[in-house]
């Protein structure tokens, strides 16, 4: 740690953090509408109109967070600079944010069962089922590894005591 990062305490780091994490979500959620769709915005299926652009809007913001935080923790990762670091942090936070956001929407608009499997999606919808690399969760795992590796070196390592630290009491009678 240098200088600048250890003026900085854990508390204020996250509310840095914080408030990065709104503007990088804020910002990927503006980029939405720029989504390129293949399909039609809305289509019919068994008898009702699905609009896609929300779902697969957010699922684009979900996918520029992802970018940001993969190219930030590839460039940042072991950086000393504070700046860097909540780059890295307050990205991975809002892809997390919009991940889940993004399947929430999907279960809203389509109604399928979506089950929580340790790194993956299993949903299942009109008999077909399919299982997802869920990068949320590993993103999560990678900001809780850096949220304790933070905490580790916030901690003030306690002195043992020994031969230098003993108070000598009544030597000199």
């Amino acid at each position: 740690m240098d200088g600048r990062e250890s003026k900085v305490s854990l508390g204020t780091y996250y509310i840095y953090v914080t408030v990065a994490s709104i503007i990088v979500f804020l910002f990927s959620v503006m980029l939405a509408p720029l989504v390129p769709l293949d399909e039609p915005k809305v289509y019919p299926y068994d008898g009702g109109y699905y609009d896609l652009g929300i779902p697969v809007g957010f699922s684009f913001s979900a996918f520029i967070s992802l970018m940001v935080f993969l190219v930030s923790a590839i460039l940042f990762w072991g950086a000393e600079n504070v700046f860097y670091n909540v780059i890295v942090d307050a990205s991975g936070i809002s892809f997390v944010i919009l991940n889940y956001i993004n399947y929430y929407l999907i279960w809203y608009v389509w109604k399928p069962t979506i089950t929580l499997i340790p790194f993956f999606m299993e949903i299942k919808y009109d008999g077909a089922t399919s299982m997802q690399l869920d990068l949320g969760q590993i993103v999560l795992i990678l900001l809780l590894y850096r949220f304790y590796r933070l905490y580790k070196k916030s901690r003030v390592p306690r002195s043992l005591p020994g031969p230098d630290t003993h108070i000598r009491g009544n030597e000199g009678s």
